[in-house]
C-alpha cells in the first residue's frame, strides 16, 4: 500500500515536470525595458534575432508591428523560415488579445510581426518558433511594459 502511494506521487510529480522547466526558463528570461529589445540568441543557438518595435517605445493597448531580423550565428540572413508566435502575461495566466502572424519582410533577413497588442502594464512573454530547412528553434521575449 505504501510503494503503491510511493509511485502514483513519482508519476505525478513527472507529470509537472514540463511545468516546473518552463516556470524556471520564464523566471530566468530578463525582461527588457520598452523601449529596447535586444539581439538574442534562440535556445539551440541555430539563429539569432534581433526586433525593431513600431512604434517605439511599445505603447500599451495599441495594435502595432515588430520587424524580426533573423541570421545565423555566423552572420546569414535565413530565407523562408516558418515563424509562429504566441504569448501572454504569465503572472495573470492569460495570453496575448490578439493572435499575431509573421511573414516575410522587405528583405531575407527580414520578417514582420503584425497584430500584436499588449492591453496592459506589466510583464509579457512571448515566445517564437522559427523553422528554417532542417533547423528549429525557439526564441522567449521578455518585456516590461
Amino acid at each position: 500500500m505504501i510503494l503503491e502511494a510511493a509511485f502514483r506521487d513519482r508519476w505525478q510529480f513527472l507529470g509537472w515536470l514540463p511545468v516546473y522547466f518552463i516556470l524556471s526558463h520564464a523566471v530566468l528570461a530578463q525582461p527588457v525595458a520598452a523601449d529596447e529589445i535586444p539581439f538574442q540568441s534562440t535556445v539551440a543557438e541555430h539563429y539569432e534575432v534581433r526586433f525593431d518595435s513600431q512604434p517605439k517605445p511599445i505603447v500599451i493597448n495599441r495594435i502595432q508591428s515588430w520587424v524580426m531580423y533573423v541570421q545565423t550565428d555566423d552572420g546569414l540572413c535565413v530565407k523562408g523560415a516558418e515563424i509562429t508566435v504566441v504569448g501572454g502575461m504569465p503572472e495573470h495566466n492569460h495570453g496575448l488579445p490578439t493572435a499575431p502572424l509573421v511573414r516575410p519582410g522587405a528583405n531575407d533577413c527580414e520578417y514582420l510581426v503584425e497584430g500584436l497588442r499588449f492591453h496592459m502594464a506589466g510583464r509579457w512573454e512571448l515566445n517564437f518558433k522559427i523553422k528554417a530547412g532542417d533547423k528549429t528553434d525557439t526564441l522567449m521575449v521578455s518585456l516590461d511594459l
